[in-house]
C-alpha cells in the first residue's frame, strides 16, 4: 500500500529554469559594464544553455560567457559568488507544489524531499519556497554523502519517514537520476515530464509519465 510520497527539488517542486532566468535579469542589470556586448536575452539564453538543466558548474558557466561576449574575465568569482549569495531571492515553487504538498497531508500521506547539491544552498531554496514546514522529511545529497541514482539514499529517506521503500511514491524529473533511481531502490515513480522525451539510450520508463504535480493526487487516490 501507498504511504509516502517523495519529491524530487528542482524543476519538480522548484521551478529552477524560470527562477534562473529571474535571477539573470536581475544580475545582468547590476553588472552589465562588465559582462560584454551581449543583450540580456541574448546572455540569458546562452547561460541557459551552457547550464545544461543544472549540469555544468556555475564557475564553467561564467568563464565561458565572459570568454564568448568579450567580458571582464576577472569578474567572473564575482559573478559566481553573487549567484550563490543572491539567487534564492527569485526561488519560484512549480504550479501546484504547495497545494499538491498540502493534498497529500489532508489525506494522511507522508511526504519529504529528496534532492542532489549542495546543503546550504538547496535549503536557502527550500526556506526561500516555504516547503520546510511543508514536508516531514529532506535528504540533500552533500548531508547525507550519497546522490541519486544511488538506491541507498531512496532507502534512506524512506527509512527516516519509517517506511519500506516499496511503501514510496516517487516524483522526479530527470528519467535516470530520479526515476530509474528510485526504481532501483524498490519504489513506484511518476516522471513529470516537463516537456522533455524519455532518453532512447536508457531502460523504459518504469511508471507513469504526468504533465502536472496535480496528477500526484489522482495516482494517491487510486492506490489506496
Amino acid at each position: 500500500m501507498l504511504s509516502a510520497v517523495l519529491f524530487d527539488l528542482d524543476e519538480t517542486l522548484f521551478d529552477r529554469t524560470a527562477s534562473l532566468a529571474a535571477f539573470l535579469r536581475v544580475q545582468h542589470a547590476r553588472f552589465a559594464g562588465r559582462l560584454g556586448a551581449a543583450p540580456f536575452a541574448v546572455w540569458r539564453d546562452r547561460f541557459l544553455s551552457l547550464d545544461a538543466r543544472g549540469h555544468t558548474h556555475k564557475s564553467v558557466v561564467y568563464r565561458s560567457l565572459l570568454e564568448e561576449f568579450q567580458g571582464d574575465a576577472t569578474a567572473a568569482h564575482v559573478l559566481l559568488e553573487d549567484y550563490n549569495e543572491r539567487c534564492w531571492h527569485q526561488a519560484r515553487p512549480l504550479a501546484g507544489a504547495i497545494e499538491t504538498l498540502r493534498a497529500l497531508r489532508g489525506r494522511g500521506m507522508r511526504h519529504g524531499i529528496v534532492t542532489n547539491g549542495e546543503t546550504a544552498f538547496q535549503m536557502r531554496h527550500i526556506d526561500a519556497l516555504a516547503l520546510r514546514d511543508q514536508v516531514e522529511t529532506i535528504l540533500i545529497s552533500q548531508a547525507e554523502g550519497l546522490r541519486k541514482p544511488d538506491a541507498a539514499l531512496f532507502r534512506r529517506a524512506a527509512t527516516a519517514l519509517g517506511l519500506e521503500a516499496g511503501q514510496c511514491l516517487f516524483v522526479g524529473d530527470n528519467p535516470a537520476v530520479d526515476i530509474l533511481g528510485a526504481h532501483g531502490a524498490g519504489m513506484r515513480t511518476a516522471w513529470l515530464r516537463r516537456d522533455m522525451p524519455w532518453p532512447a539510450e536508457i531502460a523504459p520508463n518504469p511508471g507513469p509519465a504526468i504533465e502536472t504535480l496535480a496528477q500526484v493526487l489522482d495516482l494517491v487516490d487510486r492506490s489506496s
